[in-house]
């Protein structure tokens, strides 16, 4: 294990990170230390790792991903992060599982449902420009391409 340090994540939550090593020993992003990732997992250096985050094996990393505090990414579900969005600039996390379905975890919210989203957006902000771009958000990832061969994958398991 690196070093541990005080990182800034999304630019207003500090918490202790260090950097992760790949299976490779190289230089891996960062990493809130409480996050629990497969040790085979290989991240991007400009990759974020928020803590309380979950990996599993066979995820796959992309560069620039951030990965929400609490996401819990499991064998075989698809994901899809971004951000910053709404009025707290927060970074959200989208994962679909067999299991659960579309889940979210986005600011202070933490695994909800598409339409728990929805209610709270309207409960927080009505109609404004940020409940405007949190649909845009919803719609971009209900609409995925991965996201619709994920599903059509599953449902035409045997």
């Amino acid at each position: 294990m690196t070093e541990t340090f005080d990182h800034l994540f999304g630019g207003y939550y500090k918490a202790k990170a260090r950097r992760w090593r790949n299976p490779d020993g190289s230089t891996g992003g960062i990493v809130g230390v409480d996050a629990t990732i497969d040790s085979t997992l290989t991240i991007p250096t400009d990759a974020v790792v928020w803590p309380r985050a979950s990996i599993a094996p066979r995820a796959s990393i992309g560069p620039r991903a951030s990965i929400g505090p609490r996401a819990s990414i499991g064998d075989g579900d698809w994901w899809l992060s971004g951000g910053p969005c709404g009025s707290r600039n927060a970074f959200w996390t989208a994962v679909w599982s067999n299991a659960h379905g579309l889940r979210w975890w986005i600011g202070c919210q933490h695994g909800i449902s598409t339409s728990q989203l929805r209610e709270r957006i309207k409960a927080d902000h009505g109609d404004n420009d940020h409940a405007q771009d949190y649909g845009a958000v919803i719609a971009f990832v209900e609409s995925h391409p991965g996201l619709t061969r994920v599903q059509a994958k599953v449902k035409g398991a045997p």
